[in-house]
């Protein structure tokens, strides 16, 4: 069922989160006569993650994504994040679904991704890496503004106006 995102609570690096949701198909009556529904709340959502490692891309409020409707309940699982039983008897209700997002959404201003066969990672931040090391096999091409002057600095060199011995 298609839904919009109206609140996302605990994004970011921590466990996944919850979203508040509202479906964006109306309700309607026997003679056509449509209502739309309440929001879901606290509806966990899908994150791209193995183990310890996970791509962190949370939904934002306004997103337009999915729901999908477990046959059970499962508030035990949420509670826990662990086996449980079924909370209730309830069976197929809304309140037991699983948020998944990125449907009919605006073209993205940050983003990493594949464009043709090139990586490519734009962001209107900072990118920041913080790694052991940041092996770099390949021809290395530096454009933009960097540094004071405009140049790459290293170690506190500038690539552009320092002299070397002989």
């Amino acid at each position: 069922l298609p839904v919009r995102v109206l609140a996302v609570h605990g994004a970011g690096v921590q466990p996944v989160g919850l979203v508040d949701v509202q479906p964006m198909v109306h309700q309607q009556d026997g003679v056509g006569r449509t209502v739309p529904h309440g929001v879901i709340h606290n509806v966990p959502y899908i994150r791209m993650q193995g183990g310890a490692r996970a791509i962190l891309c949370d939904p934002a409020v306004g997103d337009i994504g999915l729901i999908v409707v477990c046959g059970r309940d499962i508030s035990g699982v949420k509670a826990n994040r662990a086996p449980a039983p079924p909370g209730s008897f309830r069976q197929n209700d809304m309140a037991d679904a699983v948020y998944l997002g990125g449907l009919l959404n605006a073209a993205p201003q940050d983003y990493i991704g594949w464009v043709g066969g090139d990586v490519h990672v734009q962001t209107t931040g900072a990118f920041v890496v913080q790694a052991a090391s940041c092996p770099i096999g390949c021809e290395l091409q530096v454009s933009g503004r960097w540094g004071a002057q405009g140049e790459v600095v290293a170690g506190g060199i500038g690539s552009g106006g320092h002299l070397h011995p002989g």
